[in-house]
C-alpha cells in the first residue's frame, strides 16, 4: 500500500477516534443537563439551584395545600358567648318596624330578625337572643361603626356610595315602586298594557321618574299628585286607570279601603338590605345564609304575605 494511503487511513481512524470521544463528552453533558434541569452549572452554582428549588416546593405547597378554616370574627365570637345580637333600628316605618308605644315592635324586619336567631341557637350549642337599639334613621350609619349595635336591619335600602364604610348582606325584599289597578282590572299585566291610558304618580318619585322615561313611546297621559295616597284614592274612584307608587303606601290603602291590586314585579329595584361592619365578615356570612335558605324554602314569602300586602315580589 503506498505511504500516502497509509497515512489518509491513519487519519481517518484517529478522526473516528476523537469524533467518537466529542460524542461521548456530549452525551455525558446531555445527561448532566437533563439530571440537573437546564442550567449550565458552574463551580458556586449548585446553592442557587437548591435555593430555586426549595422556593419553587414553598410556592407549590402553599398554592395547592388545603388551608384552614378563617378564624369567626370578634363579634359573631361575641354573639354566641354572650347570645346577644344587637341590631340598630328606627321604629317608624310600618310595616317593615314600629312600636306600639308600650316598648313592643313588630313588622317584616322584627320577624325578619326573630328567623335570624331561631336558626342560629338551633345550629349552636346556645341560644341567642335580639337586642333592639333605637337610633333615627339618618345616625344608623355612624353609630353602626362606633360599635353601638352588630347590624342595621331597619328597611334600609342598598345604597353603592356607602360600600366603602360597611358590608350589605343579601336583599331579602325589593322595594322599588309597583303598579297598582283597580281589583276589577282583568287586563293590565305589565306598565305596556297602560299605554295610551291615564296614569297617576306622586311628583318626584321613583314611580314618576319610570312613568316620564316611557311617557312618549307608550304615550301615557300622567297625572301627578302631592301624596300617593292621593293618586291611589284618585285610582279608586276611577280618575286614573293605574298608579306606578311603592309598597308602603299601597299596603295602606290595600288594608284600610281595598278596591285595588298590584301587577307584576317592581318597575326598579330598589334592594332592601342588611348592614354589617366591614371587619365583621363572619355573621355577614351567617346572615346571608338565612337569608337564603328562607328564600328557597318558602319562608321569605311567608313573611311577606303576612306583612306585606300584594308585594309584587
Amino acid at each position: 500500500m503506498p505511504r500516502t494511503s497509509q497515512r489518509s487511513t491513519a487519519a481517518g481512524r484517529k478522526s473516528q477516534v476523537a469524533g467518537g470521544r466529542s460524542q461521548a463528552t456530549n452525551r455525558r453533558s446531555w445527561f448532566a443537563r437533563l439530571r440537573l434541569g437546564t442550567w449550565d452549572l458552574r463551580p458556586g452554582t449548585l446553592p442557587v439551584v437548591i435555593v430555586v428549588a426549595v422556593a419553587l416546593a414553598y410556592l407549590a405547597y402553599t398554592t395547592f395545600a388545603p388551608k384552614p378554616p378563617p378564624q369567626p370574627d370578634a363579634t359573631w365570637t361575641r354573639i354566641l358567648e354572650e347570645g346577644v345580637f344587637r341590631i340598630g333600628i328606627d321604629p317608624s316605618f310600618p310595616p317593615f318596624e314600629s312600636d306600639d308605644g308600650k316598648g313592643n315592635l313588630s313588622g317584616l324586619d322584627i320577624a325578619l330578625a326573630d328567623e335570624f336567631v331561631r336558626d342560629w341557637s338551633n345550629a349552636n350549642a346556645g341560644s341567642v337572643r335580639v337586642e333592639y337599639v333605637y337610633t333615627g334613621f339618618d345616625g344608623l350609619y355612624d353609630a353602626l361603626k362606633a360599635g353601638q349595635f352588630d347590624a342595621i336591619i331597619s328597611a334600609l335600602p342598598y345604597d353603592p356610595k356607602k360600600t366603602e364604610d360597611v358590608r350589605f348582606s343579601h336583599s331579602y325584599f325589593n322595594g322599588g315602586p309597583l303598579i297598582v289597578v283597580r281589583e276589577s282590572d282583568a287586563t293590565t299585566k305589565s306598565y305596556y298594557d297602560l299605554e295610551g291610558r291615564r296614569v297617576g304618580v306622586e311628583l318626584g318619585s321613583t314611580g314618576d321618574i319610570f312613568a316620564r322615561k316611557w311617557q312618549r313611546r307608550l304615550k301615557y297621559d300622567l297625572s301627578e299628585f302631592n301624596t300617593p295616597t292621593d293618586a291611589l284614592r284618585a285610582l279608586r274612584l276611577g280618575q286614573v286607570d293605574g298608579v306606578f307608587t311603592d309598597i308602603i303606601a299601597y299596603n295602606e290603602i290595600a288594608r284600610v279601603e281595598g278596591g285595588v291590586k298590584t301587577v307584576g314585579k317592581p318597575l326598579i329595584n330598589e334592594l332592601t338590605v342588611i348592614a354589617v361592619r366591614k371587619d365583621t365578615p363572619t355573621l355577614l356570612a351567617q346572615i346571608n345564609g338565612v337569608i337564603d335558605a328562607m328564600n328557597g324554602d318558602g319562608r321569605m314569602e311567608r313573611l311577606w304575605g303576612q306583612w306585606l300586602v300584594g308585594s309584587g315580589q
